[in-house]
C-alpha cells in the first residue's frame, strides 16, 4: 500500500515515540552549530526542523524521504538552512562525496530494502571524520507488534498474500558486518529501551499504520484489511490493562565515524 496524505498527517500527530528515539540518537551523535547534516527518512520533517535549530544558521540540514506525501508536508517547514527532497537511502547520487558532517537515520533503516548499499552511500557522502547515527528496532528483540502481525498474517486468507517489502530489523552482529563493508570501523553501540504506550488497541494500531505508511497489514488487499485489523485488535486487547497497552521495545543505536 502506498503512503497517503492522511497517513502522513497522522504521523505528525502520533510520532512522539519516534521523536523521542531521535532525541536519544542526537545525544549520542553530538551535533552542533555549523554542521552540515543529512536526515535520511525525514518523513514530514518535524524532527528535521529540530536538527536545523541545533546546527543554527551557520550549518544546514537536508531531509530526504521516498514518500512524496511526507515531503510535501516537510516542504512547508523549509528555511534558509533547511531543505527537503524525495529520495531513496540507497541512491544519494544527488550529493557529491564528502558533503556532510553527519548522516542521521532515525526509525528508517528497517524499511530500506538494500541496507548494505544504503550504508555504503551514507559513508560516501560523509566528510572525513564525519559521523553516522542510526536508530531503529533491534533484530535481537521481538516486540508484541511483530508477534501479533506475524500471527494474524499467517492465518487464512492472509497467508496467501506475500509482503513485498517487509521491514528488516538488524541484529547488532549484522550491523557490524554492514559497517565493515562500508569501511566504518570506528563505531559504538547503545540499546535504547523504551515503552510505547497507547490507551487502547485502536490507538496502538493507528500509530502502527501512520508509522509504517500503511504497511501494518503486509501484502494483503485493501478489501481484506478491515477484517485483518479487527483480528489484530482482538490480539492487542489481550494486552490491555487499566493503564492501557504498554509495548516494550529495544532500539539498536549505532554511531560510526568515517576515517
Amino acid at each position: 500500500m502506498a503512503d497517503t496524505e492522511e497517513l502522513a498527517k497522522g504521523y505528525i500527530a502520533k510520532s512522539n515515540t519516534q521523536f523521542g528515539a531521535g532525541t536519544f540518537l542526537l545525544e549520542k551523535l553530538g551535533l552542533g552549530p555549523g554542521m552540515h547534516v543529512l536526515d535520511v527518512g525525514c518523513g514530514p520533517g518535524n524532527l528535521t526542523s529540530h536538527l536545523a535549530e541545533i546546527v543554527d544558521e551557520q550549518g544546514s540540514v537536508v531531509g530526504i524521504d521516498p514518500s512524496k506525501e511526507r515531503i510535501a508536508l516537510a516542504q512547508q517547514l523549509a528555511a534558509r538552512n533547511l531543505s527537503f527532497h524525495e529520495g531513496q537511502a540507497e541512491d544519494l547520487s544527488r550529493f557529491p562525496a564528502g558533503s556532510f558532517d553527519a548522516v542521521f537515520v532515525n526509525s528508517t533503516l528497517h524499511w530500506v530494502q538494500d541496507q548494505a548499499t544504503a550504508i555504503k552511500e551514507f559513508a560516501r557522502v560523509l566528510k572525513p571524520g564525519g559521523r553516522l547515527g542510526i536508530s531503529g528496532g533491534s533484530g535481537d528483540y521481538t516486540t508484541a507488534q511483530e508477534r501479533i502481525k506475524a500471527d494474524v498474517l499467517e492465518r487464512e486468507p492472509y497467508r496467501n498474500y506475500e509482503e513485498e517489502a517487509p521491514p528488516k530489523f538488524l541484529k547488532q552482529r549484522e550491523m557490524e558486518h554492514l559497517l565493515d563493508e562500508a569501511t566504518l570501523g570506528d563505531r559504538r553501540f547503545f540499546i535504547n529501551k523504551i515503552v510505547k504506550a497507547a490507551k487502547d488497541a485502536d490507538e496502538m494500531i493507528d500509530w502502527l499504520d501512520t508509522s509504517s505508511s500503511g504497511k501494518t497489514y503486509g501484502g494483503i488487499p485493501l478489501d481484506l484489511r478491515p477484517k485483518a485489523r479487527a483480528e489484530m485488535k482482538v490480539e492487542w486487547e489481550k494486552l490491555l490493562t487499566e493503564e492501557g497497552i504498554r509495548m516494550e521495545m529495544e532500539l539498536l543505536v549505532t554511531v560510526a565515524f568515517k576515517a
